[in-house]
């Protein structure tokens, strides 16, 4: 019988989506809720652990999904934790919001304001921690303005008519190269300089190596549940395994925890195999030209070119060797599945496989 596995509240980690951590579980967030042993990872927390005794501003760089919140929620915690964190995200605020959104508003700023006015995400993170992410998506003239607040350590709110004395540590995160932003007149200079104090790069999951193992392995235990658990502890084939550390996770951890929760939603038996891993991974791998263990010789992926503007096309070859490449990685090498999925006789695969083998 399909054994089910549901999503549970789980402690945050290196994931972009805490939507559902309590207040209580974010104020317990620590550098210890970051997993990974790659000199990389291991790297950029020495780093985070450093600067959390410092005051300056802090930026933090990483590709989306990489855990850049968690990290300033981390640092926070390590320096202001009796203070608020706050976080704001840039790039999900509207233009003509961002700027009561960040520096509150008194009343009549603008048609429809609380008649009370509304505090601001600086004047709420008094004595704690202000995450602005994503701040390469800031516009230009509301960064005019932070640039004023972090220099004079003050706030005006929007329609406002006297400036508020404010506290609070600043942090930034972003995908985007800042540098680049600011040769091409996107970012300012002078804003630029003000945040990167201290820096702080977060690897890319791909860079991680094993890491990519011990997060996988994590997440099947978080996501699986007690009945699952309770008659043999879930593990990933040796082929699944190859191909998740082959992969190269362009969502980073945020895909990797959504790849495991698909798989123990496919999986009838203890083990996660090829098969049950989603197929945007196994068709990557078989059509980036990534070499994989075949039937006991190693045999690379055919790139499968794509219909398009340049007319090109690929041999009627190259397409069958994609398909059995994709069919033997998605059945962990078992031949009878993989003809099965093929729609083909055990004698037919065997032959083509030889075939493939020659050729090389």
């Amino acid at each position: 019988m399909k054994k089910q596995c549901l999503e549970r509240k789980v402690r945050p980690l290196l994931i972009g989506k805490q939507s559902a951590i309590s207040t209580e579980e974010k104020n317990s967030l620590t550098f210890d809720n970051i997993v990974g042993d790659s000199h990389l990872i291991r790297q950029a927390l020495e780093q985070s652990q450093r600067f959390a005794s410092s005051l300056a501003n802090i930026l933090i760089l990483g590709e989306t999904g990489t855990g850049k919140e968690l990290f300033a929620e981390a640092i926070h915690n390590e320096s202001r934790p009796d203070g608020p964190f706050l976080a704001l995200n840039c790039a999900a605020i509207p233009k003509s919001l961002i700027e009561s959104e960040l520096f509150g508003y008194d009343n009549g700023a603008f048609t429809g304001a609380n008649k009370n006015g509304s505090l601001g995400k600086i004047e709420l993170a008094q004595g704690g921690t202000l995450l602005l992410d994503e701040i390469g998506d800031m516009p230009l003239e509301t960064q005019a303005v932070l640039l004023r607040v972090l220099e004079n350590k003050q706030v005006m709110r929007v329609g406002g008519k006297e400036y508020r004395p404010v506290d609070f540590r600043l942090i930034a995160s972003t995908h985007k190269d800042l540098q680049t932003a600011v040769k091409n007149g996107q970012f300012r200079q002078d804003l630029y300089y003000r945040l990167n104090v201290l820096k702080v790069n977060i690897p890319p999951l791909r860079q991680r190596g094993r890491d990519v193992i011990i997060l996988a392995e994590y997440f099947i235990n978080t996501y699986c549940d007690d009945r699952f658990s309770k008659t043999k502890k879930l593990q990933l084939s040796p082929a699944a395994r190859d191909i998740l550390l082959k992969y190269d996770w362009p969502g980073n951890i945020r895909q990797l925890e959504n790849a495991m929760i698909y798989a123990l939603n496919m999986i009838d038996t203890d083990v996660i195999a090829p098969r049950h891993l989603p197929d945007e991974i196994i068709d990557s791998i078989a059509q980036a030209g990534t070499e994989v263990q075949i039937s006991g010789q190693r045999t690379r992926g055919s790139k499968v070119i794509q219909f398009g503007e340049t007319e090109q096309t690929c041999s009627l070859r190259e397409a069958e060797q994609t398909c059995i490449i994709k069919a033997m990685i998605k059945s962990g090498n078992n031949i009878a599945l993989a003809a099965e999925l093929l729609q083909v006789s055990k004698s037919t695969l065997y032959r083509k496989l030889e075939m493939f083998k020659a050729q090389e």
